[in-house]
């Protein structure tokens, strides 16, 4: 039980939404009226103790139409004790109820002949029952029976009766009381010396109204039994749409006040993958044809990308159109993709024993920014129509066969008076995918006569303290008549920038004003009327230390 301060009129409220940062639009609250002698014309017949106290009689009103009030005015004579009661009021679920009391009372001092006990105030009380059982003795007319809500005073008085009998300065105040627990109640009117009218009394409780919000619908819930009371509602997700995972929570749940309000909400409902928020948030929508949601969320339907398409509603992702992909790094929102078309003007450079192969990018790259080059070499026979065969492994290719980022490769080792024919590959990231086979553009390459290859090893002959005499065998594949060969060296402590060279028109040479018990590394090529041969890999040789003599091997 407690005292409320006075409330006119329908009460609006604001309902909070807390989904972190989100609230709810202003939703009336809902008022259940149990009883209204509003606009009463007959009888009301309320229960009066004494019998010459409290008087049912018809006024008018403020608009000249006849109502029913209740009437007390026996302030000539002190220690009134004047009770009025209601009939039986079922509370219908209600846990607290409100009383809106209008009212209107006389000033004391307007009066001459009044005793000193004269009130301006009067006092509401209610009785719980399972029944209706009121007899006119029982409950016995006296607090203890009864439960005192409030002494009601008055903001206004009147201090003259107009000679129509019309209700002068009305008053308006609002009581309310609880938690009810019995089927029922009565309400009690106690007047101890007060010149006042009751015009007019209405009981009603509070539910906060069956809302959907939040993609959340919530039924109608009676508000509590304290004006502090929180009555929690669980919520039920709308159609298409799941409750979201909040750390520490766990369903989805509303609470209604004393007075009617849904605030303090926990958890949250959103919509699923494949539909979109609607109605101010009160309903999931499928996405229509042609459009998609990847994820669980508020966010809306998007129209497919580039090459998809959503053959049915509520898709939450887009299917590729045939011969169009995602690779397996593209997120299931992406375009989808296809394969490239192939290089375009292909050519190529023989540069000594090798070949350098150019070529353009692709006119159509499939949608995509990922391209890569694959190189595929074979060896065909010259005049003759039989089938090509790969190129052995000996062929090497800079910087790489597969793979290739830049729009040009160099090929090497390859073999003299040879008809060659290179496929150029364009790839990309959704090929491996494609039942086509990757598009390609040929070029044939025939090689004249070429270089020496490589000079397989070197052997020391002897040494010194101050040179080293080194033979080595003819390259594998001399590719011509050598003409002299290219001696490269340098101190193994030093860089290959400081190298010197020695040319020796057999297969031996000696080099000399080198350092005493220094590791040289050597290396070597052969020339032939073509040009030189690759160098051959390093090889290391010491000299003596000071004070040694020849050594030979």
């Amino acid at each position: 039980m407690d005292s409320n301060a006075g409330i006119s009129g329908r009460r609006v409220v604001g309902m909070g939404w807390l989904w972190m940062v989100c609230f709810f639009h202003l939703v009336t609250s809902l008022e259940e009226i149990l009883l209204d002698t509003t606009g009463e014309t007959s009888e009301i017949g309320w229960t009066t103790h004494p019998s010459d106290g409290w008087d049912e009689v018809s006024v008018m009103d403020d608009k000249k139409r006849p109502i029913r009030t209740f009437q007390v005015c026996n302030v000539a004579e002190p220690g009134q004790n004047n009770w009025l009661r209601t009939h039986f009021i079922e509370r219908r679920g209600a846990h607290r109820v409100h009383v809106r009391l209008r009212f209107s009372v006389r000033d004391c001092a307007s009066m001459h002949t009044v005793a000193s006990s004269c009130k301006e105030t009067f006092t509401l009380y209610y009785h719980q029952s399972e029944a209706d059982t009121a007899t006119q003795e029982l409950p016995e007319w006296r607090e203890g029976p009864w439960t005192k809500v409030d002494t009601i005073a008055a903001d206004e008085s009147f201090s003259q009766v107009d000679s129509t009998g019309k209700v002068l300065k009305t008053n308006v105040k609002v009581r309310s009381f609880g938690p009810l627990t019995k089927h029922g109640f009565y309400l009690a009117f106690q007047d101890s010396g007060a010149c006042m009218s009751l015009v007019a009394v209405q009981v009603f409780f509070y539910k906060c109204p069956a809302v959907v919000k939040g993609f959340a619908s919530f039924p109608e819930t009676f508000a509590g039994g304290e004006r502090t009371s929180l009555v929690e509602s669980p919520g039920t997700c709308v159609p298409n749409a799941e409750e979201k995972s909040v750390t520490g929570a766990s369903g989805v749940r509303l609470h209604c006040n004393g007075e009617g309000e849904w605030i303090v909400a926990i958890g949250q409902c959103t919509c699923k993958a494949g539909y979109q928020p609607v109605d101010d948030e009160r309903a999931c929508q499928a996405c229509p044809l042609g459009f998609f949601k990847v994820s669980v969320g508020d966010d809306p339907c998007h129209i497919c990308p580039a090459h998809s398409h959503a053959p049915v509603p509520g898709s939450s992702e887009c299917i590729c159109q045939n011969h169009y992909y995602r690779s397996t790094s593209d997120s299931s929102d992406a375009p989808c993709t296809g394969i490239p078309s192939a290089p375009r003007d292909l050519s190529y450079e023989v540069v000594g024993s090798n070949v350098l192969l150019t070529w353009r990018l692709p006119k159509d790259l499939g949608g995509r920014k990922d391209i890569f080059f694959n190189v595929i070499c074979k060896v065909c026979p010259a005049g003759s129509s039989g089938p090509c065969v790969r190129c052995g492994d000996t062929v090497q290719f800079e910087p790489r066969q597969v793979g290739l980022t830049e729009s040009r490769v160099q090929v090497s080792n390859l073999l003299a008076r040879v008809h060659y024919t290179f496929e150029i590959q364009a790839v990309n990231l959704v090929t491996e995918l494609s039942s086509e086979a990757p598009h390609y553009a040929t070029i044939n390459v025939s090689t004249s006569q070429s270089v020496p290859s490589a000079v397989p090893m070197m052997h020391q002959v002897s040494r010194t303290a101050s040179s080293i005499t080194l033979s080595w065998p003819q390259p594998d594949q001399p590719n011509g008549n050598i003409l002299d060969y290219q001696l490269r060296y340098f101190d193994k402590a030093d860089d290959e920038d400081n190298s010197l060279t020695l040319t020796s028109e057999t297969n031996m040479a000696t080099i000399s004003n080198l350092s005493p018990g220094k590791i040289y590394a050597f290396q070597v090529q052969a020339r032939t009327a073509v040009g030189y041969g690759p160098y051959s890999g390093r090889m290391y040789f010491q000299t003596l230390k000071e004070g040694k003599r020849y050594h030979f091997v």
